[in-house]
Formats: C-alpha cells, structure tokens, sequence
C-alpha cells in the first residue's frame, strides 16, 4: 500500500435512485420560478448596464443571449424547468428594439419558432399575463424586424418567416387577455399597396413548392387584405366553376357556345322584385349555379351590368327584405338595427335567401346597405353569445341585466322576478315563455341571478329566433365557407360585409383623376367639390350612391375605391343633368357657368338617381 494510505477496506454507499420529475412537477417548478421572477429588477439590471452606450458592452450582452438561446434550444422540446424564466429574461432585453442588434431579434424568432408544444404553451400562458405596454413593445419588435427587412430586402427571408410565425405566439397569448387590438398584429409592409398579395396567395395554394406564406398567419393581415384574399380565393373557385361546367357539358354533348358561364338573374322592379330574386336564385341553388360571376338584368333596361347594376339591385333587395312591414326584420330607431322578428310565420325561404345575399355580396365583391349588431357576425362565424353583447341590441335590457347581478339579495328577492321573458311572440302580440324548464315557478334570488341573465340573453339573442337564424346562415354558408373567410374577426367580418361608416369626402377627393380637359384646378371640379363638401350627411351617402351604385364606404375607405373615382368633361354650359357610370366609378360633368346651377343640376340629379340606361 501506498503510504499515507489506509488499507482497511471502505464500505461503498450506494446513490440514492434517480427520481424522474412528473409532468405536474415541472409545471410547479417552472410556475415557481416564473413566480419569483421580477422583471422590473431584470428590465433594471439591463438599464445599468446599458446606460453609458458602450458599444462593446451592448454587443457581449447580445452575444450572450444568443448565446443562451442557442444554449436553451435543445431544452425546448424537453420542458426543461427554468427555461420559460429564462426566455422572460431575454425577452427584457432592450437591445430587441435596436435594429443595429437585429440578430438578436433573428436568434429570439428562430428559437421561438423551434420549442416544442409544452414550452409554446407555457410561453403563451406567460405572455397572457402581460400588461397591454409589455405586449405591445414585443409585437412591435416583430413587427419592426418584419417590416425592415421586407422593405431593405425585398424578399421574404428565413428571419421574416420565423418573426412571423413566432408573432402566432404572442397573437395566442393576446387571444386569451385581449389587451391589444387586432389591428396591432397587422404589418404595415404586408399590407402595403407594393406586396405582391397574388404572389402570395399563389404560394399559399400551392404548399408543395413553397414552405411560407403570409397567409398561413392571417393576423398579420388587415380586413382589406383578407378581403382581396378572399376575393382571389373566390376568383379561383368561380374559374374552377366555370371550368367545370364547360367540362361537364362537353361531357354531355351540348353545345358549349350555349352554356351561360355567369349566373344571370333576370329582375323585375318593384312588387316582382323579391319574388323573382326568390325563384331565380332557388333554381340557380338547384343546379349548382350559385358560385358562377353575377350578372343582373333589369328587365326593360338597357343597362349593361358592369358592376353597377348589381350593386342598385342589392341595393333594393335589401331595401324590401328589411323593411319591417314586410315581417322579417324589426328595425329600432334608437339603435338604428335591424334584428330578426321573432313569430311563428314559416318564412324559412325569405331567410335563406337573405342568407345567400350576404354570400352573394361578399362573393362578388359588394357592400350592403343594413345594420346588424356586431352579435349576428359572432354566430355566424360560430362564437358564443354572451350578456355584452345585448349592450348594442337592446342597451336598456342590458343595463337591468347588469344591474341585477350587482344588486344584494334582499333586493333580488324583493324584484318578485321568476325564470320567464316576456317577449314579442308576433306583430305586437306579447306572451311570457320560460327560460328552463318550469321557469314560471322558480323565484329568481341571488344565488341564481347569473344563471337567469345567461338564459335570458341565450333565449333573446339565440332560443327565440332558431329557425330564422338557422336557415339564414345555412343560406350564407352556401357561398361562405372558404378558408380565408374564417381569418375574419366578427368585426372585420361586419366591415366586409357592409362596409365602413365613416364617409370622407376629403379622401374621396385626394384619390379622384380627371380626364377629358378637367384637372383638380379646373373652375368646375372645384366648384362640384366645394358643393360636395356644403351638403349634409344624407346626401352626401346619396352622391356616393348616385357616383358609384352604393353608398357604403368600401373597407379600405373611399380613397381605395376600384376602380377609382373619375370625373370627365362632358361638353360646355348645358341644361343636362350629371351623369354617372357606376360600373366604371366615373362621372360625366358639364363644364357648367355658375356654381349655383351646378349644385341645382347636381341635386336634380340626386334626386333621380335610380334605374339604367345606354348612351
């Protein structure tokens, strides 16, 4: 034996057995440790460091989270604890704001995109926690790094990729708290009038050459990209349509040159207007016309339908269904909405049809002219309904079911209230209905109260109109119910359907051209502006109607018209009227002498602005 050594033998201690963590463990641990995480020390520590500007200090800080990150990734699959703290940390960087440290964002993006499900998850579950300023500044790194490098590049690069699908975490998390708006995941580069959107949805359609599109993170999208999206997406359809239809009448011996490639209504104005459109539109859903391009046919006019015709006849179509004599829709004047009449009247085909013109608009690219609450856009795109949305609808019903809640129980129970509504059941008729099953015999009391007001918006809001709302929705799902129309928020979807509501002359302006000697300093287009602008809100939706064929704002506003406004030069001083070819968005103007004698032609015109004609 060596000396200084013992030679009496040592008992060996054996290692006490690996213990594996449960799942439910390291989401304790890791919840833990986020716990006793405080991010105003961290976003402190990084400012001492930072503050003197020290080049060669900012850049060992960026080196080290890269570092880390590259480091943590491996970890990401694997839920190894700490590793969502450690993340949090990085994500206090400032550095992340500085473009001259755009790599660090690069090393966040790419780390992001790469955890697995577990971390994502636990990653989103942080993130919803976040105040509405700490949300923000992070969207806002993406989105900057996103928009930069699309704009110097020109490209759709592997960093722009995972920026924006490492944005889908922060969209989830925002999802579950709801502190941002939508409107903050929009990219102003993607969204810009320069990026090839077609290019784009080509790649989207064809996944198998391309790895990326924009269109696999809608939220980066705004409403008037999904709808051009979704009007390409239609586009193809009608062409697949179209395409098919020839097939198959070759196929069937008939002669192509004899089939109708567009889905052609022919209408007769005034009392046969709804009941042509009914049987026309039943016979194109019976032989599979309904995704054909529209063309409408006035019957006795000579008008040729370039567009404008279809958006008059939608126009008085929606004009006649919503008019509440006709019993389908009620319509308040104080909220100024229309919600559907509750009755026994079996009006399924009326419903179904206004179903379907909402699918028509959409489908052929026009806004309507109605009002519903924002509620109806949520059940259509299948959400559940809950007490706020009754705010918009029926705002004092709203505010006494607000009010219950809060109320203590002896004044509950001194309401005398039982689980029954009492409702409109026809024109004026009133009877009580139960809300659960023997509602007229169970006192409402303060343990019950949230039940009651959750059964008596489900019954206003949904119960009472089932089959009305059944049958409208099965109509807007027949032409509704692509892909890209289920990117749409409600909101956005109220804005594709009817458009925006704040109508601006001044950006109508700012986008008109002129032709045929009128400039924006000729003496008489500077008279018709100033008339424009002089007159009141009612008639200015009647110049947009009279111009362009509808008098809803189109979703990128009316300085984005398509195509765009023109106003022409059609002759000297005369006693004609203006003109307008609302297919085309284009106005024939006289060169009148005076301003007074064109606002009295231009509101004569106005006032007559209904029906089509050649000239």
């Amino acid at each position: 034996a060596a000396v200084g050594t013992s030679t009496r033998p040592t008992r060996s201690r054996a290692a006490p057995p690996l213990r594996h963590k449960s799942a439910a463990d390291a989401a304790a641990e890791e919840a833990a440790q986020l716990s006793r995480l405080d991010r105003g020390a961290v976003r402190s520590l990084y400012h001492c460091l930072l503050a003197a500007g020290e080049p060669l200090l900012a850049s060992a800080t960026k080196r080290g989270l890269e570092q880390l990150l590259d480091t943590i990734r491996g970890a990401g699959a694997a839920g190894s604890p700490g590793l969502v703290r450690q993340v949090a940390i990085v994500l206090e960087c400032p550095l992340l704001e500085d473009s001259d440290h755009a790599s660090l964002v690069e090393a966040l993006s790419s780390f992001l995109v790469g955890v697995g499900s577990w971390i994502s998850g636990k990653l989103v579950a942080m993130l919803a926690d976040y105040p509405r300023d700490e949300m923000r500044r992070l969207v806002t790194v993406l989105q900057q790094h996103i928009t930069l490098t699309l704009y110097h590049q020109q490209a759709i690069t592997r960093s722009v990729e995972d920026a924006t699908k490492a944005l889908n975490i922060f969209h989830a998390a925002n999802e579950s708290s709801c502190v941002l708006p939508v409107s903050d995941f929009y990219n102003d580069a993607v969204n810009n009038e320069d990026f090839n959107l077609k290019e784009d949805f080509r790649r989207w359609k064809t996944p198998l050459n391309h790895d990326f599109s924009f269109c696999t993170c809608p939220y980066v999208y705004d409403p008037a990209s999904k709808a051009r999206v979704l009007q390409l997406e239609n586009q193809m359809t009608q062409f697949n349509e179209l395409q098919g239809a020839l097939y198959r009448g070759l196929l069937s011996g008939s002669d192509p040159l004899g089939m109708c490639p567009f889905l052609v209504l022919k209408i007769r104005r005034g009392d046969h207007l709804v009941q042509d459109t009914l049987v026309q539109i039943h016979r194109a859903k019976e032989q599979d016309g309904l995704r054909k391009p529209l063309k409408v046919k006035f019957v006795g006019e000579e008008g040729i339908d370039e567009g404008g015709v279809q958006k008059e006849f939608f126009q008085l179509l929606v004009r006649e269904l919503f008019n509440p004599d006709y019993g389908m829709f009620t319509f308040d004047d104080t909220t100024r909405l229309s919600w559907f009449r509750a009755s026994d009247l079996n009006m399924d085909v009326e419903f179904e049809l206004v179903g379907i013109l909402i699918g028509l608009a959409i489908y052929n690219s026009h806004i309507l002219d109605f009002s519903f609450p924002r509620v109806l856009y949520k059940r259509l795109m299948g959400l559940p309904v809950e007490l706020a949305d009754l705010r918009e609808l029926q705002p004092e019903v709203h505010n006494n079911l607000t009010k219950l809640l809060e109320y203590d129980a002896e004044t509950v129970d001194a309401l005398g209230l039982v689980f029954q509504a009492d409702v409109e059941a026809g024109f004026g008729e009133v009877t009580s209905v139960d809300l659960i099953p023997g509602g007229a015999d169970i006192a409402v009391t303060a343990a019950n109260a949230a039940q009651y007001v959750a059964e008596y918006v489900h019954h206003l809001l949904e119960r009472s109109i089932e089959r009305q709302f059944g049958v409208f929705r099965e109509g807007f799902l027949q032409l509704c119910s692509g892909t890209a129309l289920s990117w749409f928020t409600p909101e956005e979807l109220e804005l594709l359907v009817c458009g925006g509501r704040e109508l601006s002359l001044e950006a109508l302006e700012g986008a008109t051209l002129y032709d045929d000697g009128y400039d924006a300093s000729s003496r008489t287009v500077r008279w018709f502006w100033e008339v424009a602008h002089s007159l009141e809100e009612a008639r200015k939706k009647r110049l947009l109607f009279f111009v362009t064929g509808s008098d809803r704002v189109p979703i990128k506003g009316l300085g984005h018209l398509n195509p765009p406004f023109v106003i022409s030069r059609m002759g000297g001083d005369s006693d004609r009227l203006p003109t307008a070819h609302t297919c085309f968005n284009h106005l024939l103007l006289p060169a009148y002498s005076s301003r007074e004698t064109l606002r009295q032609r231009l509101e004569c015109a106005l006032d007559n602005a209904e029906g089509f004609g050649l000239m």
